[in-house]
């Protein structure tokens, strides 16, 4: 039985990544550049030091990763003319690495090199802030962005996965429907080295504050939190598992300090077993949750809109005994 239930755990594991990471971290690429450089750098090798040589290899590298991303961001004629900017940047390029790691290291002592090939994750917000301050234009300045964080509990969870490593189905799903929509979404994982985990999941649970001061260091306009969770139901039909998901969710704008908007819904489904009930209860009702806040999101992006204190209440949810959420309470 504990066989059986890994295997199914593990299956529908599968299908959910085919269905929704496949799509949705390519996008997340496109927005925060959070995708990992591959660089290699050789140097010679003087009066027989290879570690010396390494050293020096490793900063290289570092700084070629570095002048990559600032070329993609600026594109080459606008490095170009920023040309001294950017080689104040790169003199300090070991500031904006937030972890590398060798994919190969090499020393050859027959021709004195030594060479390494490593895989460089940069601080982003921390290269943009610096471009803005230094009066670099990076055309990104008008594009708005949210940053969705949910706090779930559901059925195919074990409760005891990595914050930043694990996302969770609800947030995954609601990614995917945001970036279908043509709303830009900062991905969870690239705020590892930018907060703490203690602001992460106050902001989870609800905690307005921590949620602007998120958005702002992370630069999005729009921080979504909230809660979803999943549990079986009895159902009519005997070989069939039945599963209910609640999710609900705030809106808050960073510029503004406020809820903006807030929105509860839940969903049935069921199917011969219970992580695809689970799964395709998970799709129905984020198609309701996103129903309501994509054109909410996109009215209050509207030109003129800014100076509007929006706050829409949580529409009225019927009562549901053993409801998996406390959908009207926000």
């Amino acid at each position: 039985m504990i066989f059986k239930k890994s295997f199914f755990k593990v299956f529908f594991g599968v299908v959910l990544i085919s269905m929704i990471v496949g799509k949705t971290f390519i996008a997340f690429a496109q927005f925060d550049f959070d995708t990992p450089y591959e660089v290699s750098a050789e140097v010679v090798v003087l009066k027989n030091n290879f570690v010396k040589a390494r050293k020096k290899a490793v900063k290289i590298a570092l700084r070629s990763s570095l002048e990559q991303n600032l070329r993609e961001i600026l594109g080459d004629d606008g490095f170009q003319q920023n040309w001294r900017e950017m080689q104040r940047m790169l003199k300090v390029s070991n500031k904006y690495v937030k972890s590398y790691r060798f994919l190969e290291a090499y020393d050859d002592s027959e021709g004195l090199m030594s060479g390494v090939k490593l895989e460089v994750n940069l601080f982003q917000g921390a290269i943009s802030k610096t471009l803005s301050r230094r009066g670099v234009a990076t055309g990104l300045e008008g594009i708005e962005q949210v940053l969705i964080l949910i706090n779930e509990s559901s059925l195919s969870s074990n409760g005891e996965s990595n914050i930043w490593e694990k996302v969770p189905i609800s947030e995954m799903l609601l990614t995917r429907i945001f970036i279908e929509a043509g709303i830009p979404v900062v991905s969870r994982n690239s705020l590892r080295h930018e907060i703490s985990k203690k602001m992460l999941v106050s902001a989870i649970e609800g905690n307005v504050s921590d949620a602007v001061n998120i958005g702002s260091k992370v630069g999005v306009s729009l921080v979504i939190v909230g809660k979803a969770t999943s549990s079986s139901v009895v159902g009519r039909e005997a070989n069939m598992k039945k599963v209910r998901v609640g999710i609900n969710v705030k809106v808050v704008s960073s510029p503004q300090s406020m809820v903006v908007a807030a929105k509860s819904d839940f969903a049935t489904a069921s199917e011969g077993e219970i992580f695809a009930s689970e799964l395709e209860a998970f799709h129905r009702v984020g198609k309701k949750i996103t129903m309501f806040l994509i054109p909410t999101i996109q009215e209050h992006w509207a030109p003129g809109s800014i100076n509007k204190e929006v706050q829409r209440s949580v529409p009225s949810v019927p009562t549901i005994n053993n409801s998996p959420l406390p959908f009207g309470d926000l």
